[in-house]
């Protein structure tokens, strides 16, 4: 049975091979371009607001204007015609399905390890 100190060094050891691996060197840098780039910086800004907006609107039963929609969609377009945005955005979703893939690599030992007790935890 391993100890607590063995899983948080085997997690550490985990973190560092991440750390190195070429999908979060290109996030880091896709993050480091982003920050160099106030209009990107503004768009996405705006692009959020508007969402919240929009969701806002939906929460609470009000309508969606028109206005409200034309707006959204030209910020899309706005985020779709910044590279660094693009490329930002490309590099989280592939940091994404890293950490997803890490997660079920992890999620299917758990799961096939034995239980003590034999039953579910916390029951």
């Amino acid at each position: 049975m391993a100890s607590r100190d063995e899983i948080l060094k085997a997690a550490r050891s985990l973190g560092d091979l991440i750390a190195k691996d070429s999908t979060v060197q290109k996030l880091e840098a896709a993050a480091k371009a982003l920050q160099g780039d106030i209009e990107a910086q503004r768009v996405m800004t705006d692009y959020e607001r508007q969402i919240g907006k929009i969701g806002e609107k939906e929460a609470t039963g009000k309508p969606i204007e028109v206005a409200d929609k034309r707006e959204l969609e030209r910020l899309q377009k706005a985020m779709m015609a910044s590279k660094v945005l693009r490329d930002f955005q490309v590099a989280q979703m592939d940091y994404l399905d890293l950490m997803r893939s890490v997660d079920e690599a992890i999620e299917g030992q758990a799961v096939s390890a034995p239980s003590a007790g034999g039953g579910q935890p916390g029951r």
